[in-house]
């Protein structure tokens, strides 16, 4: 099949493919980004063929263990007294923030229990935080620069009850009370003018604002009844309530989290539990937390350590003091592992050593023994899915550059074909498309929220909260996942490849910026200047109009002024619209009616003025051209028949004398050879003139429609058979084997068939002439439910160094030096002949092939 690439239904198979395979590359890369990351380690080729042990999921879950463990030590020592979970035990926010210790004691002042912070946190976190309930707080500055604190409303009272008396300028007291409480100032009223005293008309404070920034208090700190008690009491925290407000706000984000991991945890890392043992030595306090009862003891911490070293089948770390003395049997960084026992304040300020190790037997079905499982299950079909997505990649484009290189053509034609969508303006296009498109991924794309949050990257962000979680087990990778990633990726390919397309047909039309709306602004721009004239005074009456109406409105007071001016303007601008589209329907009219031939035409004049006026009389003066022209091409038309009929008619008078004089001195039987051979060749010359004089005032006749036709229903097949007949003998003298392909069937056309023999003989006879000698021509005819299409193709026997329209000029022949007997005319003549009956006459040239093509509609079967 010719062209099967280009025909639609191989086009639809291509685009389907093109959506398969974008959908089967975004689905594997979505397992492999969900999953991948816990798995692959170093080359991503031999990435699957690791044993668990080697891999990054098992890495990772140690790092996660480690951090859990460190976690769970500071939390014993800060939560618990005596080994026990302890809610009494005094916090002291400025020291816990500062340190990070809970050490019991209330060295700042400000302090609460532990099980009343842990209440609290849980109240602020549901509540996201709130200001205090009874406002803001009123910030007074002492004369000697230090400050003392108020609630607003303890402020207010004072004031009103004379306790305080306000001294402020330009404002009465009640005034600036509800400015300060409204938030107008925060942070000072002014230099000396603002003055605070007591009762007894001393200067307390000089200047006082408000503070926003207020926790609301749900517990009074220890032994004070608030917290502004306690920042005025306590020098060191005079000045910084800032912070004050900002240490509560961490610990309360935090503590109840902490707690809670704390208290929830349990025994998940007890001997026993889990295949991971670890040892935390504190070398200052000479204390040990292990969870193998035989490596409690300090003294023995370093044959405990080389006894974790030395156990077979088991991953281990030690991390030290200082980087040169990590020691590890993985493939891991010293780095990572020191940051991970150096993440907290208290592990940075002591000399620590940190060993942890893993029984790669498994023999406890703890997290690493399921890990494992999902490991060993899930690595082969990671291993398919980044095959799949580089196959899947790869075959896209492929499809992709196919569509490309096709994009536009079909397999009917070599023309370029543009939808309606490729006709858009550019940039509108683009931006539909992109609007199309993004809507509904963001709206589907919520359905993937947590598909990349999945594996280690999120298990160890929220470690606090999930301090015992496998590579798999925390993945909220499903089966719908899949499918919303499947849907997004194929919606996506749907509008790019819709996209992508229209902008290939758009370049290979040459349509990208000939049809975009910069270039449509620009030409505007461009006319819009080249026209300023005229556009600057419709712009400049409009900005008068405007101006005039917002002059009348400034000093008019009414709403019958802005009636009157509307019903004005109103009026003013239908006349003129109603004028000039009177104007402009007769210019339409007058263009239209010498358009249609009537160059007679005159617009009338009368009530037009401007522009319409002049636009007007040229139209007039088109019309006087085109009658001046019209007249001078029939006058030379005339000139030219008659000339061509009278050199005619003058020439064959002597023509056929010559003629009967050569025919009566054949009759003379002269036996001198040279006088017969003069003989013939002035009856063959006088007979090519003959036949030039005869081809010249027909062609005549067809260039001016002087002929009249007497149409008729005629067998296309018979009338060929007849004309391969009568030239038989002249293509056997020539040495030319003619080969018919004719319908069996008849192929009826309606022309008129004196001159349809006319043109089949022109057609022949042009063959006859100038195919080479010994070739074969070719007579095809074949027919439709529509049309007759008749081909004639020869080998020339000249070299064809002319175009195909040219040879069907006057005058013109494919043999230039005319070293023939043609006249030039013939194929002219045809053509003519051709199109005068309703048929369409083509010329192919290939370089010496030689192809002439004549269709006409058919005659149906009971017309």
């Amino acid at each position: 099949m010719k062209n099967w690439y280009k025909k639609p239904v191989a086009k639809g198979i291509l685009l389907l493919l093109a959506h398969i395979t974008a959908v089967a590359a975004v689905v594997s890369l979505v397992l492999l980004t969900a999953f991948s990351s816990s798995i692959m380690s170093g080359d991503i080729t031999h990435a699957f063929d690791r044993p668990y042990e080697e891999s990054s999921s098992f890495y990772d879950m140690m790092y996660n263990a480690a951090r859990s463990v460190k976690g769970g030590i500071s939390a014993e020592e800060n939560f618990t007294a005596e080994g026990k979970y302890a809610p009494d035990k005094l916090v002291d926010i400025v020291d816990f923030e500062k340190n990070g210790k809970i050490s019991g004691e209330n060295s700042s002042g400000l302090a609460y229990t532990l099980g009343e912070l842990k209440n609290w946190s849980e109240d602020y976190a549901e509540m996201g935080g709130a200001a205090y309930e009874e406002s803001n707080v009123v910030v007074c500055q002492k004369p000697d620069g230090t400050y003392h604190y108020y609630y607003m409303s303890e402020f207010r009272t004072l004031i009103e009850e004379k306790k305080l008396e306000l001294e402020v300028e330009y404002k009465n007291t009640s005034e600036f009370l509800n400015e300060l409480e409204a938030g107008y100032y925060t942070s000072g009223y002014s230099d000396g003018n603002l003055i605070i005293k007591d009762a007894e008309g001393n200067t307390q404070y000089t200047d006082c604002w408000t503070f926003n920034e207020v926790v609301k208090e749900k517990y009074a700190p220890v032994g004070a009844k608030n917290i502004l008690e306690v920042v005025n009491t306590k020098p060191a925290l005079n000045g910084n309530l800032s912070k004050v407000y900002r240490y509560l706000e961490d610990v309360l984000d935090s503590i109840s989290s902490e707690i809670n991991v704390y208290l929830q945890d349990g025994d998940t890392w007890s001997e026993g539990n889990t295949n991971f043992t670890y040892m935390f030595v504190n070398e200052d306090t000479k204390k040990v937390y292990t969870n193998n009862q035989q490596y409690k003891s300090y003294d023995d911490f370093q044959e405990n350590l080389e006894e974790m070293k030395q156990e077979d089948k088991s991953k281990y770390v030690i991390v030290r003091p200082k980087l040169a003395d990590f020691e590890t049997n993985m493939d891991t960084s010293a780095g990572d592992w020191r940051f991970t026992v150096k993440s907290d304040s208290d592990s940075k300020k002591v000399n620590c050593i940190f060993a942890a190790s893993v029984d790669t037997d498994f023999p406890i079905q703890d997290a690493f023994y399921g890990d494992k499982h999902e490991y060993e299950t899930y690595a082969p079909y990671l291993r398919l899915a980044m095959f799949g997505s580089v196959f899947s990649a790869l075959l896209f484009f492929i499809i992709l550059i196919w569509l490309t290189l096709n994009a536009g053509r079909n397999s009917k034609d070599e023309e370029l074909h543009l939808n309606g969508f490729d006709r858009w303006k550019t940039e509108l296009g683009a931006a539909f498309v992109i609007i199309v498109w993004i809507v509904p991924v963001m709206l589907m794309g919520n359905t993937l929220g947590n598909t990349f949050s999945g594996g280690h990257s999120y298990v160890i962000s929220q470690y606090y909260d999930m301090p015992y979680t496998g590579s798999y087990a925390g993945n909220s990778l499903n089966i719908g996942d899949l499918v919303g990633a499947g849907m997004i990726a194929a919606y996506t390919a749907a509008c790019f490849l819709w996209g992508y397309l229209s902008l290939v047909r758009r370049i290979k039309a040459k349509t990208v910026w000939e049809n975009s709306l910069l270039r449509s602004i620009l030409l505007f721009l461009r006319e819009f200047w080249e026209n300023r004239s005229i556009t600057g005074k419709t712009i400049g009456t409009l900005a008068a109009v405007i101006l005039a109406d917002c002059l009348l409105l400034a000093i008019s007071d009414g709403a019958a002024m802005v009636l009157l001016l509307l019903v004005v303007e109103g009026g003013a601008a239908v006349y003129i619209i109603v004028k000039n589209t009177i104007a402009k329907s007769r210019l339409t009219k007058g263009i239209e009616e010498i358009a249609s031939g009537n160059v007679d035409y005159k617009i009338p004049l009368k009530g037009m003025k401007g522009g319409n006026l002049k636009n007007a009389e040229m139209v007039n003066n088109i019309g006087n051209g085109l009658q001046r022209a019209v007249e001078e091409g029939m006058k030379g038309e005339r000139l030219k028949t008659d000339l061509i009929t009278n050199v005619s008619h003058d020439i064959k008078t002597p023509l056929t004398s010559i003629i009967n004089y050569v025919d009566l001195l054949k009759r003379e039987n002269f036996t001198d050879p040279k006088i017969q051979g003069y003989l013939d060749i002035l009856e063959a010359k006088a007979q090519r003139l003959k036949t030039l004089t005869e081809d010249v005032v027909e062609a005549s006749k067809v260039s001016s429609g002087n002929i009249s036709l007497e149409m008729m229903d005629v067998n296309l097949v018979e009338m060929l058979n007849q004309t391969t007949g009568e030239f038989a003998e002249k293509f056997e003298n020539k040495n030319l084997t003619i080969i018919q392909n004719l319908s069996e069937d008849s192929a009826v056309i309606h022309v008129d068939g004196k001159r349809m023999w006319r043109v089949l003989e022109n057609i022949y006879n042009n063959a006859a002439k100038y195919a080479m000698s010994g070739t074969r021509v070719y007579a095809d005819l074949w027919a439709d439910d529509k049309k007759v299409s008749f081909s004639l193709k020869n080998v020339s026997e000249q070299p064809l160094n002319i175009s195909a329209d040219e040879l069907t000029e006057r005058f013109i022949r494919g043999d230039i030096s005319r070293s023939t007997e043609g006249s030039g005319l013939g194929l002219s003549i045809a053509k003519s002949l051709t199109e005068m009956q309703g048929g369409e006459f083509k010329l192919y040239l290939d370089g010496d092939l030689f192809k002439v093509t004549i269709e006409f509609p058919k005659v149906q079967k009971g017309d």
